[in-house]
């Protein structure tokens, strides 16, 4: 049986790493056309620090991979080495 969620249960929910630290939220989801399986998700940055090595889209948004985050409640964790995580001038 598959868990069926509506886009709208998913936006604006909050992305941290596992140590805590807000990444930013999520702003929209790349789904399969095929398939309907979610597989990445937008998500909005909060500051201007730079998290693991996800790939950006145009609009500066990280595009990690539905499988590398796990949901709780009303957050998705992230789990990122913290060698990962690089700072960048606002």
């Amino acid at each position: 049986m598959s868990m069926r969620k509506f886009s709208s249960d998913l936006i604006k929910k909050s992305v941290m790493t596992v140590e805590g630290e807000l990444i930013g939220t999520v702003d929209n989801i790349i789904v399969d056309t095929e398939t309907g399986i979610i597989k990445s998700v937008l998500v909005k940055p909060s500051g201007a620090s730079r998290y693991g090595d996800f790939s950006l889209d145009k609009e500066g948004r990280y595009m990690i991979p539905l499988k590398s985050m796990k949901s709780f409640k009303d957050v998705f964790v992230v789990d990122i080495a913290s060698g990962q995580r690089m700072r960048t001038s606002s």
